[in-house]
């Protein structure tokens, strides 16, 4: 009996560990994103904090760490919990991550929180103008971007926020956002479970194609090119796509 006991536990040690290696990413990043709302509580009562917001625009569903709404403008906060340097550049597809000389990509932050930007920007009919777009790492990384966006530290957060100061809304349309946000918010598991898959199918296909050496955006050939930082690869129809990926 006892034997069988220590078979079981044997086991369930085992699928534990396998479980938090498997989902070790999303485990970081859901701390994370906790760590970034909660200094975005401590900003004035005049500021309105959206965290872990799912959308559907257009029939697709979007997901956005913070949304923060004020009179300043509307903020919008992609949060990334990595560890070691990061390098990229606005215009690159994948930025790079290296811990000890072990590489890993992760799509640019810039771009997809541009993304986000333009899907809020279509679900509210406000101009992009009026959107403050802010990539947040954690302490943890050490940035060494060339960059035109705001890429920033999280201790960095709240006072970049409060740096704003000219008035873009009025207290009428903010409580129009804010209540338009709590409206279209999606809470149901289910649907933030298939929002999940959905994402993870379109990044296995996108990394298929460029392993073929195909460009997932126009289909175009992938080569290998030289540029300021280096190789990488671009579509053959450039300038007419100007789709790059790290080699």
């Amino acid at each position: 009996m006892q034997q069988y006991l220590f078979i079981f536990l044997l086991l369930l040690v085992i699928g534990a560990i396998v479980f938090l290696r498997l989902n070790q990413a999303n485990i970081r990043g859901r701390r994370g994103e906790r760590r970034i709302s909660s200094r975005l509580q401590s900003l004035p009562s005049e500021y309105h904090v959206f965290n872990d917001v799912y959308i559907e625009v257009q029939g697709r569903s979007i997901q956005i760490d913070h949304i923060v709404v004020s009179r300043y403008g509307i903020f919008v906060i992609e949060t990334k919990n990595y560890t070691g340097w990061i390098y990229g550049n606005d215009k690159s597809e994948f930025w790079i991550k290296n811990m000890y000389g072990n590489k890993y990509q992760f799509r640019n932050p810039l771009k997809q929180n541009y993304s986000h930007v333009k899907s809020l920007q279509c679900l509210l009919n406000i101009p992009e103008s009026k959107f403050i777009p802010i990539v947040v790492f954690l302490n943890g990384a050490t940035l060494k971007c060339d960059t035109m966006g705001i890429v920033i530290y999280s201790h960095q957060l709240r006072n970049t926020i409060l740096s704003y100061s000219t008035l873009v809304f009025s207290d009428i349309e903010v409580t129009r956002v804010t209540e338009l946000l709590s409206s279209v918010c999606i809470v149901e598991k289910n649907r933030r479970s298939n929002h999940v898959d959905r994402i993870k199918e379109g990044i296995n296909e996108k990394q298929a194609l460029i392993a073929s050496g195909i460009c997932p955006r126009c289909r175009g050939k992938l080569v290998v090119r030289r540029g300021k930082y280096g190789e990488f690869l671009g579509c053959s129809n450039y300038p007419q796509c100007n789709f790059k990926s790290n080699v």
